[in-house]
């Protein structure tokens, strides 16, 4: 069963077809709604607490008829960690890190992989095509075998080993881009109007945004259904950002957590790709393409968010930032983070813990509050633009 009221146009409201349109315009996308009314009155936040340690808990919650035949490799309901002597080092009292470096792939990425191609399978969906710098190249080509479906992966030629062997050892059509990453979007767009394959590029469908919704429901329940005063968040396109906040709108729309304010939502970007960061600082309502990349290989590397608009909005409205950090900055957290916490994330996700700081200078966040750093990747997928280890050897018999 399933509580979905309609998928509509965000800008005008008009519905949308169950795959998306190609008729939207640019910043626009394709949002599922919910019967809130009916699935509060059959429902409450207890029966969905007694529901499997994985996001499909939260299935009334998502756009599928068939839970119960889900595309799942046990995904989601990452651990919220307390991290008391990192936020020490830092001056904050009460940081956490959301670790979705977790997830079967190692990132983030599985949530909406895993809702996408349970949805599209059941509407009948065998291809699927999007251009990925990597993290979700690798998590869709996994669910995609695990789906049986065939996946076409467009990635970028310094794509990370990590990814690239997700990809392609589990079978998808996994091809490398010898040109600039900014025309990998308009290649994808060509594929789809001529092969027929259902566009899986951020925000094109609208699947995508429901299993990365649950981040934000999870964020929710494990904080005992209380939001914290701040969330930050790496960000390449938007989509995450975007889909944690429509969670909590959600779940205050069922009265399940508290009306009232949503947290600050503080965003970060490499310095070297930073067009929603741009916009933010000029007060514009969406971001113009950033020319050129110069960012490490990994994520963070969309040079035309397709959700700036609506990042912007939130960013806006809940009184939040935008910023950036340098590559040094961030490769430098990743070791700062390990030591003191033993959590081991991604360079990406370094930037949110590296960012905190730049927030604070803004006046935006205080010591004291409850802050949410969503860890979006494990380290083991960063190791190649990490510095040299700092190790030792010794012979045989020698004393340690």
């Amino acid at each position: 069963m399933t509580y979905v009221d309609r998928i509509a146009s965000w800008h005008s409201g008009e519905p949308v077809s169950n795959l998306g349109s190609s008729a939207l315009t640019p910043g626009d996308f394709p949002v599922v709604s919910y019967d809130l009314k009916r699935l509060k009155a059959e429902l409450d936040r207890d029966s969905i607490s007694r529901g499997p340690a994985t996001l499909w808990r939260y299935a009334a919650l998502l756009p599928v008829e068939t839970p119960e035949t889900a595309v799942s490799l046990a995904e989601g309901w990452t651990p919220m960690l307390a991290t008391p002597s990192l936020g020490r080092h830092l001056g904050y009292d009460r940081l956490f890190l959301k670790d979705e470096g977790r997830n079967p792939s190692g990132t983030f990425k599985d949530r909406g992989a895993s809702v996408s191609i349970t949805r599209l399978r059941e509407l009948g969906v065998t291809t699927v095509v999007h251009n990925s710098s990597g993290n979700a190249g690798g998590s869709w080509g996994l669910y995609a075998a695990r789906a049986g479906m065939r996946c076409v992966n467009l990635m970028p030629d310094d794509v990370l080993p990590a990814s690239l062997q997700q990809s392609a050892l589990a079978g998808a059509d996994t091809c490398i881009l010898d040109g600039p990453w900014r025309d990998a979007g308009g290649m994808v767009g060509d594929a789809v109007a001529t092969r027929g394959w259902c566009d899986v590029r951020t925000l094109k469908e609208p699947y995508r945004l429901e299993g990365k919704k649950t981040m934000g429901l999870e964020i929710a329940e494990q904080l005992g259904w209380t939001l914290p005063d701040v969330i930050v968040y790496p960000t390449g396109g938007g989509l995450g950002a975007i889909a944690i906040y429509k969670a909590f709108e959600e779940l205050q729309a069922l009265g399940w957590i508290a009306a009232g304010p949503l947290p600050k939502l503080i965003v970060t970007q490499y310095e070297g790709c930073a067009p929603i960061v741009r916009a933010f600082e000029n007060g514009a309502d969406h971001a113009d393409l950033w020319p050129d990349i110069d960012v490490p290989p990994g994520g963070l590397k969309s040079t035309r968010p397709p959700g700036d608009q609506k990042v912007l909005e939130i960013v806006r409205r809940t009184g939040g930032t935008a910023v950036t950090v340098s590559t040094g900055e961030a490769v430098d957290m990743v070791g700062t983070i390990t030591r003191h916490e033993g959590i081991f994330p991604c360079s990406e996700s370094a930037t949110a813990v590296a960012g905190l700081h730049k927030a604070r200078e803004l006046g935006v966040i205080e010591g004291g509050e409850r802050i949410v750093v969503v860890s979006t990747g494990a380290g083991m997928k960063s190791i190649p633009v990490l510095p040299a280890p700092n190790i030792r050897h010794v012979r045989s018999g020698e004393a340690l």
